[in-house]
This record gives C-alpha cells, sequence and structure tokens, in this order.
C-alpha cells in the first residue's frame, strides 16, 4: 500500500483537504492518506473546530509548531517534519496552496528525494514581492506533480518551461468544499445570530500582509466603512493575524456598532452562508474570489494584482486597487445594480477531487 502525507497547515488547506480526504476514501485499499497537521493555523480553537466540522478527523500527526514570523514558521516546520519523516516516509507527498506550511515541507520532502504533488499549481499574479507568489513558484519548481485549477494556470507553468507530462488540469477543488457543504452552510444561524438578511450587508474580510502594509489605505478603508454603515449593514471578519497588525495602530478604533459588526474567524460553514447571502464582498481572500464566482457573488478584491484571473474574465470579481473614493464608488454602483455578469467556469464542477484521486492511484 502507497503512502501519501497530506499536508495542511492553514484554514485554506483544511477546505481542500477535506474534499480531498473523501476522494481518496475510494481508494483506501491501495492508498494510505495520512493527514499531517503542521500547527501553522493562528487560533488553535477554530483549528480543532474546523477540524471536526470538515471531517477531517482523525489527524495522523500533529507537528510540534514552535510559531514566529515567515522564516521562523518555516524553519520551525521543517524541522518538525524532517524528524516525522526520520522514522515514517511517505511515497508522495502531496501539499495544497501557497502556505508556509506547503513551502516547508515541500523543501523537506525534495531533500530526502521523496516526490512532491502541487493541488492549485502555477497561480500567478506576477507580483514577485508577495509571499504567497514566491511561495507558489518555489513549490512548483520542486514538485512532480502539478494540478492545476485552470487553463491559465497551465499556460503559466508551460512557459516557465514545465513539461506537459507532470502538468494536470483538473479543476479548482474549492468547488468541490462549497457543493458538498451548501447544505449544511444552510442550517448555520450566522444571520440570525448577527441581525443580517439576505442580500441586505456588504461582507468584507481582510487577511494578506501586502494589502495590510497599506496602512494609510486601511486607515481611510475603515473611515469609509464607518461613514457607509449610516446606510448600509457592514459585516466585516479580521483573520486573527490581521486583528493583531490593526490593532498597533492608534488611528483605529476596532469597535462594533450595530450596522458596522467586525468580528474575528468564523468556520467555514458559517463564512458559506455569510457569502451566499451577501449582496456584496469586499477581500484580499484567493478563496472568497473563487467562491464568490462560483456562487455568482459580486466581489471587489482589494489591491492591483490577483492570482485568480479566471475570476475576473469569467467569473463576478474585480480588482479594486487601494483608492478609498473608488472602492466607494465601486460598491455604491453595485449596490444600486450594475453587477457583473459571470459564466460558467470549466472544471469548477466540484468532482476534482475525484479526478486528483483517479490520477494520483494510476500513477502509484
Amino acid at each position: 500500500m502507497r503512502k501519501i502525507d497530506m499536508i495542511m497547515g492553514v484554514r485554506p488547506d483544511f477546505i481542500r483537504a477535506a474534499a480531498l480526504n473523501e476522494a481518496f476514501s475510494s481508494y483506501e485499499d491501495t492508498l494510505d492518506v495520512r493527514i499531517i497537521h503542521t500547527g501553522q493555523h493562528y487560533d488553535p480553537e477554530l483549528s480543532q473546530d474546523l477540524l471536526e466540522q470538515l471531517h477531517l478527523e482523525p489527524v495522523y500527526v500533529f507537528l510540534p509548531f514552535g510559531g514566529g514570523q515567515e522564516i521562523r514558521q518555516l524553519s520551525s516546520i521543517m524541522v518538525a517534519y524532517e524528524d516525522q519523516l526520520r522514522y515514517d516516509v511517505p511515497d508522495l507527498v502531496l501539499v495544497m496552496g501557497n502556505s508556509n506550511s506547503a513551502l516547508a515541507c515541500t523543501l523537506v520532502a525534495a531533500r530526502q528525494g521523496i516526490p512532491v504533488g502541487h493541488v492549485d499549481s502555477g497561480v500567478r499574479s506576477f507580483a514577485d514581492h508577495q509571499i504567497e507568489e514566491q511561495n507558489d513558484l518555489l513549490i512548483d519548481r520542486l514538485a512532480r506533480f502539478l494540478f492545476t485549477s485552470s487553463e491559465e494556470s497551465v499556460i503559466n507553468l508551460i512557459r516557465e518551461g514545465y513539461d506537459n507530462a507532470n502538468i494536470f488540469e483538473v479543476g479548482n477543488i474549492r468547488s468541490d468544499a462549497v457543493f458538498t457543504n451548501l447544505g449544511f452552510a444552510e442550517d448555520s444561524t450566522i444571520l440570525d445570530q448577527s441581525g443580517l438578511h439576505e442580500g441586505g450587508y456588504l461582507l468584507l474580510t481582510l487577511h494578506h500582509a501586502h494589502v495590510l502594509k497599506e496602512t494609510a489605505f486601511i486607515i481611510d478603508l475603515f473611515t469609509m466603512l464607518e461613514e457607509l454603515s449610516e446606510r448600509l449593514k457592514i459585516y466585516v471578519v479580521l483573520h486573527p493575524g490581521a486583528v493583531i497588525k490593526l490593532e498597533d495602530l492608534p488611528e483605529l478604533m476596532l469597535e462594533s456598532t450595530d450596522n458596522l459588526q467586525i468580528v474575528s474567524a468564523r468556520n467555514y460553514q458559517d463564512m458559506l452562508k455569510l457569502l451566499k447571502n451577501a449582496a456584496l464582498v469586499i477581500t484580499d481572500s484567493q478563496g472568497l474570489q473563487e467562491e464568490s464566482s462560483l456562487l455568482g457573488i459580486q466581489c471587489l478584491t482589494l489591491g492591483n494584482e490577483t492570482n485568480r484571473p479566471i475570476t475576473l474574465a469569467k467569473g463576478t470579481n474585480t480588482l479594486a486597487g487601494f483608492d478609498v473614493q473608488e472602492l466607494r464608488q465601486r460598491i455604491m454602483a453595485i449596490m444600486e445594480g450594475d453587477l457583473k455578469e459571470s459564466y460558467p467556469i470549466d472544471g469548477w464542477d466540484g468532482k476534482v477531487g475525484q479526478r486528483i484521486a483517479k490520477i494520483i492511484s494510476e500513477i502509484f
């Protein structure tokens, strides 16, 4: 029986891993898939909540995570995973996305000659200063099996000189998670708890460093949100890491009002319910760009680039830049009915995990 280590460390990994874990269950006689949790997730309590909600237990190994930022985080995960491999070597290491966990375990596996599969390979924003972009480039270079979510990602890899034989256009694994969890999300009471109504609020999320470092923009953004909340209900979900950074800004007071609610991270099914019923989502999240297009929800992405260009071309996503006044105008136009039409995206059909599991079963 072939052993596969499926690496997950951050929330998007959990969501992808749940879909893949379900797909691999059809091959349990030949493939032994073990979930390796790196511990990178910021909130241990929410991490456990996600594991239970997405049916990701039992976890095969929890790596002893030393914490820290960037280089310390990478080195902590690398040392812990190297120690794990000293006595239990898999036949394949499967990583997802572009987290530090994915990069760290890819580096360790590559040094030990263990093949790596990269789910969501080939995504590019062409902004080399972004940590996620750096991680994607390095993981792809070291991976043997490249599973892509769209034709654009395939083109990126071919342009960079990758062999077609190593590229598998399978579609977007996030679609599996959405379609699997939509029914469960309907049972969420998050709207009632928060006093929100279908189509009657704006959802905003903040997470990524390249947005949070734009301090002047962030301050102006929250000032604008406070003004808009006199007319609209606004629900703001902040990643735990974002809360830490924003609390260091003396100009900001992260206080909720009846119309402007500011909360910490929510579990996946609550977030899916919030997204599905929002009039508009403003975000820096790669996953929400994808999910909003899948669900037909209008999306404004903060910043000047995205590594999900298919959501711009065929989805409901629009780049919003860092001009707060222009952002406000876009918000009001959407709320007044100026909506972007979306189109079906090839391979975003909820069957991606099945395709990946089948390919891996045939390879091994």
